[in-house]
C-alpha cells in the first residue's frame, strides 16, 4: 500500500494543522493497469484471431454447401475422432471416404482446413499450386525438424525451389545402380529374419524385416555404402538408456519418433507444440537430430563417387547454392521414402498372399521368370513390367502411404465444379485427400464405367486403363504437379524390385498371420501405422 499525507486546514486562526495519514493503493493500482491491459487485449485478441474468427469462418462455407465433419468442436476440432482412427492404424483421411459433398471441412487446432476429394475439383487445386495455395504444412514441426530447409517444407517461390527440385530428382535416377543395391539388400533382409523356429517354421515379422530393408537399402543408395558401413552413434533412446547404434537405425528410429510424437492429440491442434522444448523426449529428440545433423555434413564432406550425395552437390554446386541446402535435401532423400516404402510393399505383400489374389502372384511369378530370359537391363524391365506395375498400383491404391499434397491458401480464390462455385479465403488451409480420392467412385467412372468397385480389388482396372488413370487425378499416390514426390521413381523401382525378389524366393506354404488384437484389413498400412503382420512359411 502508497501512503499520502492530507492536511487539514480549517481556516485561520484556529488550532495548528493535523497531518493525517491515508492509504491509497496507487503503485499497485498501476501495476494491475499496465499488465493487466495488454494481458486482457492479448486474449481478447487471441479469442477473436484464433476461435470467433475460425468459427466465423467455418460458417461462410457452411453457406457455400461444405460439409464439416460430425462432432467437430472448436479448438480440437475433430481430433477426438482422429485419435480413434489412429487406436485402429487408420488415417485421419477415412473420416472424409464417406462424406455427401466433395469438399468436407474441420477444424485441426486453431486452422481451419478442407479437403478436395474428387478428380476435378483435386486437379483445380492441383493447378493452383505455387500460385493461389503454397507450402504451409504441420510436418515441418515433426520431420522437418531433421531438414528444416528441404524443399518439401519450403514455399515454391523461396530457396531456389525449382532448381532444388530437378537436382534432387536428377541425383535419384541412377536406376541401375539402385536396382543392384535393392536386389542385393533385398535377399540379404531375407536371409537374415528367415530363422528357423522351434516348430519346424519361419516367421519373420513384415515390419521388422522391411524397416531393416529400407535402411540398409536408402543409406548406401544415398551416401554409399563405404560412409555409412560401421558409422555409430550415441543416443538417449526413447526409455532412456544411452546406446550406440548404426547411423541408419538412429534417423529411421529418429524420424519414426519425431513423426509419432508429433502426432499425439495436442501437437495435433497445435502443431508448433511438437517443436518445443516442453517436455523432456522433445529435448531428447532436440539432442538426437544435432547427432545426425552433424555426422550427414561429415559424410556430405567427403562424399562417394557415384552416389546420390555426390551428385546432388555437384549440381548444387555448380550452381552456386550454399551447403544447408544440399545437406537438408540429402537427409530428406535418405529418411523420406524409408516408411513410404516400407508401407507400400507391407499392403503389396498383404495382397499377394491373400488366397483370393493367388492368380495375380502366380501371374508375377511367371512375367518374372519370362523377363529373366529377355535382353536388357533388369531393372529397365521391371519397371515396364505390365502384371506387376499394376499390381502395385492397385496396392497403392487401395492403401496410399499417405496424404502429400499439404497447401494453405497464401491468397482469395475461386474452385469451380459442376456449376458450383466454392470461395476460399486465404489462411485456408486445403489439402486433397488421397484416401478418399481412391475410393471416389464417381470420379473413377468418368474414365470408365466398366471398371470394376473400387472397394474390390483388382488390378485389370490399370492393365486395361492405366494410360488414361496414372497422370490422372483420380490416381495420385505420389502426389501431383509441381509438389509430386521427386523420388517417385526410385520408390516404384524399390518396391517393385523387393516384390520381384520376395515371389522368386518361393516361400513354400506362405501365408499371413495377423497379430491378436489387430484388425484383419488391407487399409492399414501407412506412414503413420503401426500395424503389422507375420510372414510364415516352411523352411
Amino acid at each position: 500500500m502508497a501512503s499520502s499525507a492530507i492536511w487539514n486546514t480549517s481556516g485561520s486562526g484556529g488550532p495548528p494543522p493535523v497531518r493525517i495519514e491515508v492509504d491509497e493503493p496507487v503503485i499497485l493500482g498501476k501495476w494491475v493497469y499496465y499488465a493487466g491491459v495488454p494481458i486482457i487485449t492479448t486474449i481478447l485478441w487471441f479469442v477473436w484471431d484464433y476461435v470467433l474468427k475460425t468459427l466465423l469462418l467455418r460458417r461462410w462455407y457452411e453457406k457455400q454447401g461444405i460439409n464439416f465433419v460430425d462432432n467437430c468442436y472448436a479448438v480440437v476440432g475433430a481430433e477426438l475422432q482422429v485419435t480413434k482412427l489412429q487406436e485402429e492404424n487408420k488415417s485421419h483421411d477415412w473420416l472424409y471416404t464417406d462424406k455427401p459433398t466433395n469438399l468436407y471441412g474441420t477444424l485441426r487446432g486453431l486452422t481451419l482446413q478442407l479437403y478436395t476429394t474428387n478428380a476435378k475439383l483435386c486437379s483445380e487445386l492441383v493447378g493452383k499450386t505455387g500460385k493461389q495455395v503454397d507450402r504451409n504444412t504441420p510436418a515441418l514441426h515433426s520431420v522437418g525438424r531433421l531438414s528444416p530447409s528441404a524443399i518439401p517444407f519450403q514455399s515454391m517461390h523461396k530457396l531456389r525451389f525449382k532448381d532444388r527440385k530437378a537436382n534432387l530428382t536428377k541425383s535419384t535416377r541412377d536406376n541401375k545402380r539402385l536396382y543392384e543395391i535393392v536386389e542385393r539388400q533385398a535377399n540379404h533382409a531375407l536371409d537374415k529374419f528367415s530363422v528357423k523356429s522351434e516348430s519346424g517354421q519361419i516367421s519373420i515379422d513384415a515390419r521388422d524385416l522391411l524397416e531393416y530393408w529400407t535402411r540398409c537399402t536408402s543409406g548406401e543408395f544415398v551416401w554409399g555404402q563405404q560412409n555409412i558401413e560401421g558409422r555409430y552413434l550415441t543416443v538417449e533412446q526413447v526409455d532412456g538408456v544411452v546406446r550406440t547404434l548404426p547411423f541408419m537405425d538412429v534417423l529411421n528410429m529418429t524420424f519414426t519418433e519425431l513423426r509419432f510424437y508429433s502426432s499425439r492429440f495436442w501437437n495435433r491442434v497445435c502443431f508448433p507444440l511438437a517443436s518445443l522444448p516442453l517436455t523432456k523426449e522433445a529435448r531428447r529428440l532436440s539432442k538426437n537430430i544435432n547427432i545426425l545433423r552433424d555426422i550427414c555434413t561429415e559424410m556430405m564432406n567427403n562424399p562417394l563417387e557415384g552416389t546420390v550425395a555426390s551428385l546432388l552437390q555437384e549440381m548444387n554446386d555448380g550452381q552456386g547454392m550454399p551447403d544447408v541446402y544440399s545437406l537438408d535435401d540429402l537427409i530428406t532423400a535418405t529418411f523420406a521414402g524409408l516408411d513410404a516404402v516400407k508401407s507400400a510393399v507391407m499392403g503389396c505383400i498383404y495382397h499377394m498372399l491373400n488366397p483370393d489374389h493367388a492368380y495375380w502372384r502366380q501371374a508375377i511369378l511367371e512375367e518374372m521368370n519370362k523377363l529373366e530370359d529377355l535382353p536388357g537391363d533388369m531393372d529397365v524391365k521391371v519397371m515396364q513390367a505390365p502384371i506387376l506395375t499394376a499390381f502395385m498400383w492397385e496396392s497403392l491404391r487401395f492403401e496410399p502411404p499417405g496424404s502429400l499434397i499439404n497447401n494453405a491458401a497464401v491468397k482469395d480464390f475461386e474452385l469451380n465444379y459442376q456449376g458450383q462455385t466454392y470461395k476460399i479465403k486465404a489462411g485456408t488451409r486445403i489439402v486433397s485427400s488421397i484416401h478418399a480420392l481412391h475410393q471416389h467412385e464417381e470420379s473413377w467412372r468418368e474414365i470408365a464405367p466398366d471398371m470394376s468397385p473400387l472397394t474390390e480389388f483388382d488390378p485389370n482396372r490399370f492393365l486395361k486403363y492405366g494410360d488414361k488413370l496414372l497422370g490422372s487425378s483420380c490416381f495420385m499416390p505420389f502426389g501431383k504437379g509441381p509438389r509430386r514426390c521427386p523420388g517417385q521413381a526410385a520408390g516404384a523401382l524399390m518396391v517393385k524390385t523387393f516384390l520381384k525378389v520376395f515371389v522368386e524366393r518361393e516361400f513354400k506354404n506362405c501365408k499371413i498371420v495377423t497379430p491378436e488384437g489387430q484388425s484383419k484389413d488391407a487399409s492399414r498400412f501407412h506412414v503413420y501405422s503401426k500395424a503389422t503382420y507375420n510372414l510364415v512359411f516352411d523352411e
